[in-house]
């Protein structure tokens, strides 16, 4: 597995997962963003493993413990193998706890080395990401930590989950300090991204657009437009689109990133009041009418995916550039 596929952004997801302890889309279809690498899922246990349940001891009989006193290096920072165990180990706290993982059941332990290279790599953006804070004179005042910290406390009590919060440190395999490490981690991650998460206000598109199945359809309706017909009664009653036909093919503003790269391209290269010919996607047939096309604030809908999107970026291109050794790998790599 490869460092520079699992993204900051995944960091963020992953880290918000163990920090709180909790147990309508039209088409065209937003563009895919990366997906979250997953922990271990909760794997079926087998008929022989249902009356006993494995916990992180089980797990640590299978884990492989480098015997290298050192695991990566981030432009020449190391990272230490007790650090790198600790770590592994606190993370099969956390997945055992919150996804139930049986790790006596054998698909279960055979994503282990999956797992701990996810780990490995995470610690290494973490490394990568202290460096890049640091150089940029972010830091997390003592207040702001200690705030953040009763905060989260309160939200994981509130949950029900755990009756006290050494339960929670319990069940978690956590520390006090080592609680407030994370949420420093966290927060640091946060104010990386009010840095590089993009400007809230971007150019966009209101478009409607005709979605049909054939080429041939396509052809019909486009013809029935240059005769004078409305796009709103042809989107009416052609378009295959169920979120979009019935308010005339509308789909409202969005920005350049959301939609698939050939619809983006086409909505983007008209001009207000301009309608597009024929443009294929993976969804069929599109014809594209731009209404205004504006620079405008985001939507709180889409502000927080753009900003992820904008920040995954720019984290991926300080990873690209960083001089990361990897010293020791978990799984073999895919062929």
């Amino acid at each position: 597995m490869n460092t520079r596929g699992f993204t900051a952004l995944t960091l963020l997801l992953v880290l918000g997962i163990a920090l709180t302890a909790c147990g309508s889309t039209t088409t065209p279809e937003p563009a895919a963003t990366a997906e979250p690498t997953a922990p271990p899922p909760t794997a079926e246990p087998s008929p022989e493993a249902t009356q006993v349940i494995g916990g992180v001891d089980v797990a640590w009989d299978h884990v492989t413990k480098p015997q290298e006193p050192v695991v990566a290096r981030v432009n020449g920072v190391e990272i230490h193998t007790e650090e790198y165990l600790a770590e592994l180990r606190q993370q099969l706290h956390l997945v055992t706890a919150n996804y139930s993982v049986n790790w006596y059941d054998e698909a279960s332990q055979n994503l282990l080395p999956s797992f701990q290279d996810q780990v490995l790599q995470q610690m290494v953006q973490i490394e990568l990401a202290e460096q890049l804070a640091a150089a940029e004179g972010i830091v997390i005042e003592d207040a702001e930590l200690e705030e953040e910290v009763v905060k989260t406390m309160d939200a994981v009590l509130q949950t029900g989950q755990y009756e006290t919060w050494e339960d929670y440190l319990a069940a978690t395999g956590s520390s006090p300090e080592a609680f407030q490490e994370q949420i420093r981690t966290y927060m640091l991650f946060q104010k990386l991204l009010e840095t590089h998460g993009g400007p809230e206000e971007v150019e966009q598109v209101h478009a409607a657009h005709i979605l049909v199945e054939t080429k041939e359809t396509g052809d019909e309706v486009l013809a029935k437009l240059e005769a004078g017909e409305s796009f709103d009664d042809l989107a009416q009653e052609y378009s295959t689109d169920p979120g979009s036909k019935d308010q005339g093919g509308d789909l409202g503003w969005f920005p350049r990133g959301m939609m698939v790269p050939e619809f983006e391209a086409a909505a983007f290269a008209l001009q207000p009041g301009e309608t597009s010919t024929l443009v294929q996607t993976q969804y069929g047939y599109h014809i594209i009418h731009v209404l205004s096309k504006e620079v405008r604030p985001l939507s709180p809908e889409l502000l927080e995916q753009v900003r992820y999107q904008e920040f995954e970026a720019w984290f991926d291109a300080e990873l690209q550039k960083a001089n990361v050794e990897l010293l020791v790998h978990f799984e073999e790599p895919s062929s």
